[in-house]
């Protein structure tokens, strides 16, 4: 008889503390305030929300890494980033705490404009939220592979890369989107992922309860031993 341990609950079961429905509504309300100001330029929001290179690397103007994810092009392009937003600012908020989501998400978000910016001509502008968005999403993946070890980590990770793929793989090129900001925050995702679980690994690890039972050992053709 071998004594072998199954595991009931994790970090992910624990109960979403109050109010982190509310915290997700007023940001996504932020978004579309933003975004609001900026499609109808109210206090003359285009001269100053959103970013290109000239701004921010020839003027200096580096705030703007983070006023231009409050900026969005068109109605379609800030209700495609929200329905991915409003499902992982929850779950983030709710599991993790608002010191990872939002503060240091938008943070990281801010610099990988900084990063993509490099790469684009000085005079095109890089706004939308959708950088902090494949952020998010990497993030939440990340940690639920972690945290869900009741599965071998092979399994996981397929599941985990099955998962990314369907939401994150685009199925049409389009033009006007900037496919390096989609990669740039899914890697800063992942990273950031990786060193807060590393750093909270043992918080994490406390919260799991496990399941104790006796299996039967048997030999290779089949009788016990």
């Amino acid at each position: 008889m071998m004594i072998k341990s199954k595991l009931k609950e994790n970090w992910l079961l624990k109960k979403i503390p109050h109010g982190t429905f509310n915290k997700t509504i007023a940001l996504i309300f932020l978004q579309f305030i933003g975004t609001n100001l900026y499609l109808h330029d109210f206090f003359q929001a285009h001269s100053w929300m959103p970013a290109s290179g000239e701004e921010v690397f020839k003027k200096h103007e580096y705030w703007r890494l983070w006023t231009t994810l409050f900026t969005h092009a068109d109605a379609t392009h800030i209700l495609s980033n929200m329905v991915l937003f409003f499902p992982f600012a929850y779950f983030l908020i709710g599991f993790y705490g608002s010191v990872f989501f939002p503060l240091f998400g938008f943070l990281v978000g801010g610099l990988t404009n900084l990063v993509v910016l490099k790469t684009m001509p000085e005079n095109v502008h890089l706004v939308g939220v959708s950088g902090v968005v494949y952020w998010m999403g990497a993030a939440w993946i990340t940690l639920a592979t972690l945290i869900n070890r009741h599965e071998k980590s092979s399994k996981r990770i397929l599941k985990a890369l099955g998962v990314s793929a369907i939401l994150f793989i685009p199925e049409t090129y389009q033009p006007e989107v900037s496919y390096l900001t989609h990669f740039v925050g899914f890697i800063a995702g992942v990273s950031s992922a990786l060193i807060y679980y590393f750093w909270k690994r043992e918080e994490f690890k406390s919260a799991e309860k496990h399941e104790w039972f006796f299996e039967e050992d048997f030999s290779e053709d089949g009788a016990l031993y």
